[in-house]
């Protein structure tokens, strides 16, 4: 049976197909080699957009480990694997409290993000940066089938970074908070000249823009706190809140082309939606929405499977006081891909603010405020020139000083992950391979990319 991912842009057809529903059950999997072949690969929802999902061996779904419990004495919630974090959002929001960090992604599983990168955009000065760096505990199966339970921040920092390599996470203890009121308002701005990245901020605490690269603008929706807002959430907030939902569950692909279009004819028909699209951007987001007010938490998306298909996107992170000199090179390299091959994305690149964290081992905002360069397309058009566009802009990121994901980051070759391997990166190595030394939970993907 082939498994793919969530916009099916990567597939594999693992060996065997497990759905334990209990730690015992999970443990005589890891320990039985012969009926259960490496590499074993825990699963939840298959949000990761590039070959981390991949195994050849065993695909081990914990979609069955949904238990929710909560502790407000502690302000912690414990949860198992297979809980959404759009379910447990939806838990907590009936004791009045809320994850930390809110990922844009509701469809993500606690255990992905205990053990994985995630692009979360920050919001508050000082908060944190990546939804793992709220995990206080884990418990999970080793290579060796030990049933073990992480507190100490020193160990958690390496799992937080391990995308699955050190053991199978099934159990999950995050931090909560109090709900948290937002502030969303939207704004336009030309990239020539390039605005500071203090002025795409304004007085806000958090930002995600939509750069248009051939036009040479960008689309900011910036999140604040709201100073003097102590009431109710109003009727019309919830409406704007609603519209933006939708918006970015359908609108990135509110049509199919037929594939018998010649690709000349496509590729034309997708400019002229482009156009319209980026047009009608300005009209969505200035006009109908403008600014409203709702919880963070409230703002996670429900990226169901689709019938056909969704949206595609790659991932890079750059320190932001490089902003001013990777923006106008970024817009150049687009520009230049485009004269050389004739193909451009279909839709705006995303550009997440993320604040400062160094929680997880691999961190890509360890040191400083990030903001990241997401190029976005349909997920099945043209996909060898996105693919090569990916590769190409893959080098471009690596020479700018870039931080990749590696369960996000699209054709994220071992040539392009080697050159970015430092300290940290070995020390994930050999971690790893003092957990698992005979390779039971090494994918061939992540072993190119990984020490």
């Amino acid at each position: 049976m082939t498994i793919s991912n969530w916009n099916g842009s990567n597939r594999c057809t693992p060996a065997r197909i497990e759905e334990p529903d209990s730690v015992p059950r999970v443990i005589a999997i890891v320990q039985d080699t012969r009926t259960y072949p490496s590499p074993v690969r825990a699963m939840g929802e298959l949000h990761s957009l590039n070959e981390s999902i991949e195994t050849n061996g065993t695909a081990v779904f914990m979609r069955r480990f949904q238990k929710i419990e909560p502790d407000l004495a502690a302000m912690t919630v414990t949860v198992g694997a297979g809980v959404t974090m759009i379910r447990l959002n939806r838990e907590l929001r009936k004791l009045g409290v809320q994850l930390p960090v809110v990922p844009e992604i509701g469809n993500a599983t606690a255990g992905s993000v205990a053990c994985c990168g995630t692009k979360d955009s920050s919001f508050g000065a000082g908060g944190l940066g990546q939804i793992s760096s709220t995990v206080c505990g884990v418990r999970m199966i080793t290579a060796d089938g030990r049933d073990v339970h992480v507190t100490n921040d020193k160990q958690l920092r390496v799992i937080r970074s391990s995308y699955g390599l050190l053991g199978i996470v099934h159990e999950v203890t995050f931090r909560v908070q109090k709900r948290e009121k937002v502030t969303y308002s939207y704004g336009r701005m030309p990239l020539k000249p390039l605005p500071t990245l203090e002025e795409v901020l304004g007085d806000a605490q958090g930002f995600l823009g939509f750069l248009l690269p051939y036009r040479g603008k960008m689309l900011v929706e910036r999140r604040s706190s709201p100073r003097r807002f102590a009431g109710p959430i109003m009727g019309l907030d919830r409406l704007k809140l609603a519209l933006r939902t939708l918006a970015w569950k359908t609108g990135a692909r509110p049509f199919m082309l037929p594939r018998v279009l010649p690709w000349r004819i496509r590729r034309r028909l997708i400019w002229l939606y482009v156009a319209v699209l980026e047009r009608g951007l300005d009209l969505f987001f200035l006009s109908a929405l403008g600014r409203f007010a709702s919880y963070r938490a409230d703002a996670m998306i429900d990226f169901r499977r689709p019938a056909a298909s969704y949206f595609d996107f790659t991932f890079w992170a750059f320190p932001v006081d490089q902003w001013d000199r990777i923006v106008p090179a970024y817009l150049d390299f687009c520009e230049r891909f485009r004269r050389e091959t004739g193909f451009r994305p279909a839709l705006p690149t995303e550009v997440y603010f993320i604040r400062r964290d160094d929680s997880a081992l691999l961190s890509f905002c360890p040191d400083q405020d990030i903001f990241t360069l997401d190029m976005v397309n349909w997920s099945d058009e043209e996909p060898a020139c996105w693919a090569a566009m990916n590769r190409a802009f893959n080098e471009f990121a690596a020479d700018h000083g870039g931080r990749p994901l590696l369960n996000q980051t699209k054709q994220l070759l071992p040539k392009v992950a080697r050159r970015l391997w430092n300290e940290r990166w070995e020390t994930l190595g050999k971690q790893r391979r003092e957990c698992d030394p005979h390779g039971r939970f090494l994918t061939p993907f992540l072993a190119g990319i990984v020490p």
